[in-house]
């Protein structure tokens, strides 16, 4: 080949590298743990206003998993998965199979042994996309042998939002990240603490709405806004003012339950032998709950099916003003609390996308966490874990659009400049 030809195809080559570089979509998912849906609608949020207006939103929020509980649907987020597929179905629970307890920091032992589940990053890791995850639940962990490039090895909430907003830029400006997953406990905290509707929780969220800003700021100027953006949360938050403390109220015997149980928004116990008629009446004999044998539980929810890490008897308050206690003595519920059905309004979650993949001033009605995986995985351009059921893009093709293609063409057009001259240079 001649010294000409050569040259002719590396500036070929260059023109085609610059071509792919400048189309390669990026993505940011950002998680505000226990932001509900209705906080959009009763307080205005400069930040969050503009995100959606500018971007896609949804008029009644997004729905989670069964139970709403933290841990499990941030794995739902995650994998696209419902929680009786994937296993997790309490902030805390107690594996028969592994003979162990399973909560948010529990290290590689055994948990994740179902190959059929796979978060997001692992997805993008198995196809070569460089992926960081930072706090959110379970980054810590290996699935079958794969970590993701970058991760949070020891989960802390004293890392301030921004602290993670830094991480997440400097993934994608310096390293050629393509995904960056972010989770941040509030405003769940103020939720438990003081109340859904209390001053502490909005002046949390503005606080996290100030922090956003900072984000786009820094996509803006660092980014050339070229990056796309989801605001999510895990579920919503109700208010509290009722316990059911089944063992201390006399409705059944400790004696005659195994220890392993779940409460919180919902009560989850095996009797142990012979006193399974006993327990089961004894719970229905409690005002304003429902009492199920697993095996009938509704199937709508897609909870019941990991019977290695659920007891026999689940109970659910009719509403979502109750929580469970196994203790022994006196407990005071925290003002707000979620875990309840994921149809009601005060458990959805909230949804939010911007960037050069979606379209724009877009409102759609709604849609569920599970879909999450899907649209990530359609604008990484991944093959979706076809085990990953809990979640479809049947119904959200509309939400994105071509990528901006002007400063593609505009290099391009440079690049062909280029071989023009290179070309006229060795006649």
């Amino acid at each position: 080949m001649t010294r000409q030809c050569w040259l002719l195809t590396i500036a070929f080559l260059i023109c085609i590298g610059i071509t792919l570089s400048a189309a390669k979509p990026r993505l940011l998912i950002v998680s505000l743990d226990g932001f509900r849906h209705e906080y959009l609608s009763q307080y205005s949020f400069p930040t969050l206003n503009r995100i959606q207006e500018q971007g896609v939103k949804t008029r009644h929020g997004m729905q989670p998993t069964f139970v709403t509980m933290t841990y499990p649907n941030h794995i739902s987020i995650a994998t696209g998965m419902y929680e009786e597929d994937h296993g997790i179905v309490h902030n805390r629970f107690f594996d028969t199979k592994l003979q162990k307890a399973i909560t948010f920091g529990t290290g590689d032992e055994g948990q994740w042994s179902d190959p059929k589940v796979e978060p997001l990053w692992i997805t993008a890791t198995k196809q070569n996309k460089k992926a960081a995850v930072i706090h959110w639940p379970a980054c810590h962990n290996e699935f079958h042998g794969i970590r993701p490039l970058a991760y949070t090895k020891v989960y802390s909430d004293a890392v301030p939002f921004r602290e993670k907003i830094d991480q997440a830029i400097d993934y994608f400006k310096n390293s050629s990240f393509d995904l960056a997953m972010i989770y941040h406990f509030e405003p769940d905290k103020q939720g438990h603490v003081y109340g859904p509707d209390s001053i502490e929780t909005y002046t949390a969220i503005m606080r996290l709405d100030s922090d956003l800003n900072y984000l786009l700021i820094r996509v803006n100027k660092e980014l050339d806004d070229d990056l796309n953006i989801m605001i999510v949360s895990d579920h919503g938050m109700a208010n509290t003012t009722r316990i059911v403390q089944p063992f201390l109220e006399g409705y059944i015997n400790q004696t005659a339950v195994e220890t392993n149980m779940l409460d919180g928004p919902i009560f989850v116990l095996t009797p142990r032998p012979g006193y399974f008629n006993e327990v089961f009446n004894g719970l229905r004999r409690i005002p304003n709950v429902t009492v199920y044998k697993r095996e009938d539980f509704p199937e709508k929810y897609h909870y019941a099916k990991a019977s290695h890490r659920l007891g026999d008897i689940i109970v659910i308050p009719n509403g979502s003003d109750t929580m469970f206690s196994r203790a022994l003595t006196t407990v005071v519920p925290s003002k707000g609390n979620h875990g309840y059905d994921n149809s009601i309004p005060s458990m959805q979650a909230i949804f939010m996308a911007m960037g050069p993949d979606f379209q724009q001033h877009l409102t759609i009605d709604s849609l569920k966490n599970g879909d999450i995986y899907q649209i990530a995985c359609h604008i990484l351009n991944l093959v979706p874990n076809p085990y990953a059921t809990a979640g479809s893009l049947k119904n959200l093709t509309h939400i994105f659009r071509e990528r901006n293609n002007q400063s593609s063409q505009l290099l391009i057009n440079v690049s062909l400049i280029i071989l023009l001259v290179l070309f006229t240079f060795i006649q």
